[in-house]
């Protein structure tokens, strides 16, 4: 059976690497294409499910950050000597239209609107573990963001 703390590490390590900006969908960050995938669909919420490696709402050009992030949930499970089969869920849940929270006194109109990140994991004979990050971000625009040159291939 799964330890709870290692359900917490799992999760907290997906939760960041997610948050990061080096989470990267063809050269740009994956949490703001979500953010235009969310609204194309008129959806306030994007879910990653990695146990049965499907996206909500469903998209095709998202499936390379769906086969990451569940290899990297299969990674951090082995290094826990959890096998995978005991995860009985883990989703990432992006919510483009959280309950608001006051602004820091330094926010930049240009980081858009607020987001929320949670990640949940159950495993067999555990509580599910959750945990929350919150950031800004803005609708995916090409011509106002860099593009990365490195490969996407980590």
């Amino acid at each position: 059976m799964p330890r709870g703390a290692h359900l917490t590490n799992i999760a907290s390590g997906l939760c960041g690497s997610f948050a990061s900006r080096n989470n990267e969908l063809d050269g740009y960050w994956s949490i703001g294409q979500s953010r235009s995938l969310a609204g194309r669909h008129g959806e306030s919420t994007v879910i990653f499910d990695l146990v049965t490696s499907t996206i909500h709402p469903p998209s095709f050009a998202f499936q390379f950050v769906l086969v990451r992030y569940r290899r990297l949930l299969a990674k951090m499970a082995d290094f826990s000597n959890i096998r995978l089969e005991e995860i009985t869920a883990a989703r990432i849940t992006l919510d483009f239209a959280p309950r608001p929270w006051p602004r820091m006194h330094y926010y930049k109109q240009h980081w858009g609107d607020q987001f929320a990140l949670t990640v949940t994991i159950d495993a067999d004979g555990q509580a599910a573990v959750i945990v929350h990050h919150a950031g800004y971000c803005r609708t995916h625009d090409p011509a106002l963001e860099s593009r990365s040159a490195r490969s996407a291939g980590y």
